[in-house]
């Protein structure tokens, strides 16, 4: 008789099961907190306290005066998919609750050690419980306050091969203060204390004002350079904070999004964030968004990934146009001026006023140069081709038109008496005011100037041509020509007639003209190596590529400038849609007031 074949399929043991799946939900330490901290939102609490030590792999402690636990329910507690939170999977069309997969708690005991302790407010006693290596070995009844308290000791020490790749324990905690912050950021009614290795982190008041939360998080000087975002239509609102262009990070995670309470992940919404500081910014700097977005749980879809991290919307396009629309329009309705402290723990005024509006320029006091009148709302429309998000936006009699929307614009006439007291190194022009004076880069201003000048003439096909008697004969590079080619439609736009002279030359016959100047057809050379730098993105090519041309005409640093010249390039400046940064995102100017200047001679205190 022959032997039995055994197959290779087997079926794993419940140990491993969960093992396994605690993997999807539970990955680091920061895992953990994420998931008992939600679970204390969820458990309507006021006060939240988190506890770390070495990293999360020692310790993690998380306190709450949450409804607690019933005692009914503990059994269930450390259960796969035992929840209260739904009953059936149509209820996920309509969650509200940060947790609902019944995984967390399961997942932690497959991987930690667990001590609980928690009462419900519908019990007379309470209850601890303690977990090692998956079994309880103490279940008894207690007295305690109403709330729970849940410590989870040495994570992973039953996987040795998930606790070998963990990071660093500074590692680890970076990532578990980036969790804690940004839960402290999105549930500001909560009052969140976080300690790591017995020091106090940081404690919010719990009072409901996010600046408040802000301020424990990014400090004093931060919280000042925070700008209120408040919006809201039939489909959602969007309220908190972003910052002014000056307080910036040099990586995206600042860039924060909460949809109803919950923390996401979402490129889509960060997308709208940077476009909305387009031109504000430098490359590779990224502003701090702090956004809640409230929208009627049947339009999104959070039940995307095993972490709950990540949303679906139902309508892309226009959560991506009403959330740029609700960050531009704070932008453009707030002064933006760096604030040149002299020293960096002076405060400054939160509720200082944006920059006025109307300026007259005053030669040495008596004779006003232009007066002119600023609009509160002002738009550019742009064509976000890359993820074919088009947010298009209209001026109709008074009113900005946004999609189906109308807003009526509001206009100001405040008078700024100023005057131009020089040159600094023949580049900063110093303009005073009554009680300040600004520090203008001529070159910063200028480009800003021709900047938003090309973009207009482009759009509307505008821009100034200048045929040459002879035409200019540049040598080209087989990829240049390969440029030239495929984007010659970009450079003809931008007022250059061109065309191949033999095969590896090219003849320029027209150039633009830039404020009443030719510009020189060599300029060609750098715009290729702009176009060359975004060809796979015709959107940018033209912004970029327009920002170049801007540059390379602006006035120069070391430039002498007549009184005349400097008075003209500033009312030109602040005449401009957007005259705080050039179109690389430097600053175009810096703010001193008169007040900082006594100070630093110890004319005042």
């Amino acid at each position: 008789m022959g032997e039995d074949i055994m197959g290779k399929i087997a079926l794993l043991g419940e140990d491993t099961i969960n093992k396994i799946a605690a993997g999807e939900v539970i990955d680091r330490p920061a895992s953990v907190v994420k998931e008992l901290m939600e679970n204390s939102i969820d458990a309507e609490a006021t006060s939240i306290t988190v506890e770390v030590k070495n990293g999360g792999k020692a310790l993690i402690s998380v306190i709450d005066n949450g409804f607690g636990i019933m005692r009914e329910d503990i059994p269930y507690l450390f259960e796969r998919h035992a929840t209260s939170k739904i009953k059936t999977i149509d209820d996920l069309n309509e969650i509200y609750t940060l947790g609902f997969r019944g995984e967390a708690m399961s997942s932690i005991a497959a991987v930690a050690d667990i001590e609980l302790e928690s009462q419900s407010d519908e019990d007379i006693l309470g209850t601890r419980i303690v977990i090692h290596s998956g079994k309880v070995i103490e279940k008894k009844e207690i007295s305690t306050s109403i709330g729970t308290v849940i410590k989870v000791k040495n994570l992973f020490h039953s996987i040795p091969a998930r606790l070998k790749f963990l990071k660093s324990d500074k590692t680890e905690l970076n990532y578990i203060t980036d969790i804690v912050e940004k839960i402290a950021l999105s549930n500001t009614h909560i009052a969140v204390k976080y300690i790591v290795d017995d020091d106090i982190i940081f404690h919010t008041p719990g009072n409901g004002d996010l600046l408040s939360v802000i301020q424990c998080i990014y400090g004093i000087k931060s919280a000042k350079l925070m700008l209120p975002v408040n919006y809201s239509n039939d489909l959602l609102s969007i309220k908190g904070y972003i910052s002014k262009p000056e307080f910036n990070k040099g990586n995206s995670k600042h860039i924060l999004f909460s949809i109803n309470g919950r923390i996401v992940k979402n490129n889509l919404l960060k997308e709208a964030a940077r476009t909305a500081y387009k031109t504000l910014l430098m490359n590779k700097r990224y502003p701090i968004t702090i956004l809640n977005i409230c929208i009627d749980p049947e339009k999104i879809d959070v039940n995307v990934h095993p972490t709950k991290a990540e949303v679906k919307f139902a309508d892309d396009r226009s959560i991506f146009n009403l959330v740029y629309h609700s960050i531009y329009q704070t932008l453009s309705n707030n002064n933006l001026i760096y604030e040149g402290n002299f020293d960096d723990n002076n405060a400054i005024n939160l509720n200082e006023h944006s920059l006025e509006k109307t300026i007259i320029m005053n030669n040495k006091g008596n004779r006003a140069y232009s007066l002119f009148e600023k609009d509160e709302l002002s738009y550019q429309s742009i064509n976000y081709d890359q993820s074919n998000y088009d947010y298009n936006v209209q001026e109709k009699n008074n009113s900005i038109i946004v999609g189906d929307k109308s807003y009526t614009k509001k206009s100001s006439k405040e008078i700024i008496k100023g005057k131009v007291i020089g040159q600094i190194f023949d580049t900063y022009i110093v303009y005073q005011t009554e009680d300040s004076f600004f520090i203008i880069d001529q070159h910063a201003a200028h480009e800003r100037i021709l900047y938003e000048e090309l973009i207009d003439n482009t759009k509307n096909r505008s821009i100034e041509k200048q045929p040459l008697l002879m035409p200019i004969i540049i040598e080209l590079t087989p990829k240049e020509k390969y440029i030239i080619d495929r984007y010659k439609n970009v450079l003809f736009d931008l007022g250059f007639d061109l065309e191949f002279f033999g095969e590896k030359s090219l003849a320029i016959r027209q150039v633009p003209i830039i404020k009443g100047e030719p510009c020189s057809g060599f300029m060609i050379t750098s715009l290729l190596d702009t176009i060359e730098n975004y060809k796979n993105d015709l959107t940018s090519i033209y912004d970029k590529t327009i920002i170049e041309l801007a540059c390379k005409t602006a006035i120069k640093a070391n430039n002498n400038l007549t009184e005349k010249e400097a008075e003209e390039l500033i009312i030109q400046l602040f005449n401009s849609k957007q005259p705080y940064t050039c179109p690389h995102g430097r600053p175009t100017m810096i703010s001193f007031t008169r007040n900082e200047l006594e100070k630093k001679f110890k004319r005042i205190v």
